[in-house]
């Protein structure tokens, strides 16, 4: 390829590399639930009633004193009332201060990590007996997102005036020349010195000036991307923002420390260059440890990656930033032998320091993009990477100037100047465009750290501290096969019993968290032999048949004991059925009755207890004892909510059909008769419900419904399922629920 052809396909590559820049950060979210590991209520999921504490899992230590999450009414955007508390594993709790009435709620967070101080927005619905609106996990990616771009610009400036100033400090520290400080950018030693203009001396005062005016610029920037990263984070700049995020966490002071470090180098460099090059090298350690290298995996080898990466960009790009200042505006008026002279002393010297720096960027950059990566697919599939694309394409510009100048055209021009003119002009230009294209490179830097997560923190943070998949999915109970589960503690202990011989009984058991994640926990049943079956798993053998299955959980400090009811009628599944078709036909008859309902997440704290008014179809009246006094009064498509102190508020929205406040209303699938028996004098019929749908990452339900076989009416109900274990029973049949609108206060 000819020196033309490269000048032609640099200033291709800068073109393309802008339009690329604009074009890479154009998704704004992302739709992820890497931003935090899981939540309960599951984003997007419909609850049977108000939870007494919504959950918030992350997957990495958040600073508390910057980190928020509030409750909103997804409709109305009204906020809820919540006490917000920080639980055990990163977790947020927040508690309402009343039941929440039937509606579709939003959770939104505002998260800074401690690690590397980054800022993470995200929210997720879930609906109280009505569907979620916009339920899905909800990431904010943008780099630009919250005034993103003052942050991008301030870095931008702070990494440009650096890499000047760190170019003129440590190429002058390794490059030592007797004539003081850029003496390295000077040709020939003492009186036959040349610099600019022909003044040795007043080029070496310029170049200090210069390079002492960028420190200083680099500290303000610094300063100010410090402030407002601090902004960003804590929504205001007062004491108390500034020492949560700048002098509580180790990464807000990497951030300070950074700042003060580059001042204290500008100060110190004219007397002493080794201990401002010593210290400017921790300042660019500073850098590297806040940000995102301090929360890659694996730590160590991220952070010193990226501070290599750092010094020897540094070293390669500062040091061609100040041969382009201190030359490129005199070299038209110096004569042939004196400009070969400066090639030959000035840009040979500083190419025995721009090879290895080079050298490094390349390994260092290769070794930073695949640990933020993850994989090359990455680069064109995400925002991040695409920017990252840029990055290169536009370093690479500066190695093929670079290489184009010093291999092919500056030892044709130093074997005979005036006979290459054209090619020293190319030599010239070259050595020209490439400050330009490094100030592009800095400013995708810029845009790259304003990221919240590269593409692998983000995929670890998803999958950070979750539990191995199952080794076989959940499943549907085969013909002949009962699926019933039980609460154990916060799991879910679920068996699978076959019909087995006479007097004996044999399955499976699995043990799920509220993420229907298989719990490693070491599991036996209480007079039955067992076998692992995977992790969280287990198949057991018990002979004689017990009426119960008592399973025992351990994992680590935590015991569980789950009591499971697996005697049944193998072939009384048709008889199951029509008992439960007869019981729904006999609910939906009713003209009123009361529901008294007592719900636990398994998670500690007191159960949620509520009792139901049903009066007609769509007409309820819901009194709740939780967290607060919680009443709420529903006439068809008017809704009435008690606000604190003690006044109503009125709202109008889909009619709740009043069936569905039995959970077991929409999930009557793989009916199983667990047993007939005399309960005071009444036969009453014990039926199983199992709602598994392939593939596993659906909700399962289980449901035991206790029916009266004389009228044909449930009278309890029983429902395991993900965070929510809940007993509700049915009482005062037909008994009249009058249902009022209020009027005024309580």
């Amino acid at each position: 390829m000819t020196t033309s052809a490269l000048i032609c396909r640099a200033r291709s590559v800068a073109a393309l590399a802008v339009v690329l820049a604009v074009a890479a950060i154009a998704p704004a979210v992302a739709q992820a639930h890497a931003a935090f590991q899981d939540a309960s209520p599951e984003p997007g999921a419909r609850v049977a009633s108000s939870p007494a504490q919504i959950t918030l899992a992350f997957t990495e230590p958040l600073n508390h004193a910057l980190t928020t999450a509030r409750i909103v009414n997804a409709r109305s955007g009204h906020r809820v009332t919540t006490t917000l508390s920080f639980g055990a594993g990163n977790r947020i709790e927040l508690r309402p201060s009343q039941p929440l009435p039937t509606g579709a709620y939003q959770v939104r967070w505002h998260t800074v990590s401690i690690r590397d101080g980054h800022t993470l927005e995200g929210s997720f619905g879930f609906g109280v007996r009505t569907n979620a609106v916009g339920g899905a996990a909800q990431l904010e990616q943008s780099p630009l997102a919250r005034r993103g771009w003052l942050r991008v610009a301030l870095r931008g400036v702070w990494y440009v005036a650096l890499l000047f100033f760190g170019g003129g400090l440590l190429c002058g520290v390794i490059l030592a020349s007797p004539s003081g400080f850029g003496g390295w950018l000077l040709a020939g030693e003492g009186a036959d010195a040349l610099g600019p203009g022909g003044r040795p001396d007043a080029a070496l005062e310029q170049t200090w000036m210069r390079t002492r005016a960028a420190g200083w610029i680099a500290a303000a920037a610094g300063a100010g991307v410090a402030l407002a990263e601090t902004q960003d984070a804590a929504g205001s700049l007062s004491w108390h923002a500034i020492d949560a995020y700048l002098l509580s966490t180790v990464s807000g002071a990497a951030r300070a420390f950074a700042v003060v470090a580059v001042v204290i180098a500008v100060l110190v460099a004219t007397r002493a260059r080794g201990a401002a090059a010593l210290v400017l090298l921790a300042a660019l350690g500073g850098i590297a440890v806040a940000g995102h290298a301090n929360s890659a995996s694996p730590r160590a080898l991220a952070l010193l990656s990226d501070w290599s990466h750092l010094v020897a960009a540094v070293i390669w790009v500062g040091g061609i930033a100040q041969i382009a200042v201190t030359w490129l505006p005199a070299v038209r008026a110096l004569s042939p032998p004196d400009r070969a002279r400066v090639m030959r002393e000035v840009l040979d010297r500083f190419g025995r320091v721009a090879l290895p720096a080079f050298a490094v960027v390349v390994i260092a950059g290769i070794t930073n993009a695949l640990i933020e990566l993850g994989s090359v697919s990455q680069l064109w599939q995400t925002a991040y990477g695409r920017v990252l694309i840029v990055k290169i394409s536009l370093a690479g510009a500066i190695a093929a100037a670079s290489y184009a100048h010093a291999f092919l055209l500056r030892p044709r021009v130093a074997a005979g100047a005036l006979r290459s003119s054209a090619a020293e002009r190319r030599h010239w230009r070259l050595l020209r465009s490439q400050p330009a294209l490094a100030v592009m490179v800095l400013g995708a830097a810029a845009l790259l750290v304003a990221f919240p997560l590269p593409p692998r923190q983000l995929l670890q943070r998803a999958e950070a501290n979750v539990p191995p998949v199952a080794v076989v999915p959940l499943r549907p109970p085969r013909p002949g096969e009962l699926s019933v589960a039980e609460e154990a503690g916060q799991w879910i202990a679920a068996a699978w019993v076959g019909s087995g011989a006479p007097g004996s009984a044999g399955g499976t058991v699995r043990l799920l968290d509220y993420k229907v994640h298989p719990v490693p926990a070491r599991i036996q049943i209480v007079g039955a032999r067992t076998k692992s079956c995977g992790t969280g798993c287990v198949t057991f053998k018990a002979a004689p048949a017990p009426a119960t299955l008592r399973v025992l959980a351990r994992l680590g400090t935590r015991a569980a004991v789950a009591e499971i009811p697996i005697r049944w009628q193998p072939r009384a599944s048709a008889t199951a059925q029509r008992i439960l078709q007869a019981a729904v036909a006999a609910t939906d008859r009713l003209r009123s009755f009361r529901i008294a309902e007592r719900l636990s997440g398994g998670f500690g704290g007191p159960p949620a207890i509520s009792r139901y008014g049903i009066a007609g179809r769509y007409d309820f009246v819901i009194v709740a004892h939780s967290a607060g006094s919680f009443e709420e009064i529903a006439l068809g498509r008017r809704v009435w909510t008690l606000q604190p102190g003690g006044v109503w508020q009125e709202q109008v929205s889909t009619p709740t059909d009043t069936r569905g406040l039995m959970p077991w209303w929409t999930h009557r699938s793989y009916v199983r008769l667990l047993d007939i028996r005399e309960l005071y004098g009444e036969r009453i019929a014990d039926v199983a419900l199992a709602d598994i749908r392939p593939p596993s990452v659906s909700i399962p339900f289980w449901f035991r419904l206790r029916i009266d076989l004389a009228s044909m009416r449930v009278l309890a109900m029983r429902m395991i399922t993900v965070g929510h274990f809940m007993d509700q029973r049915y009482y005062a049949v037909d008994t009249p629920v009058r249902i009022r609108p209020p009027v005024g206060r309580r």
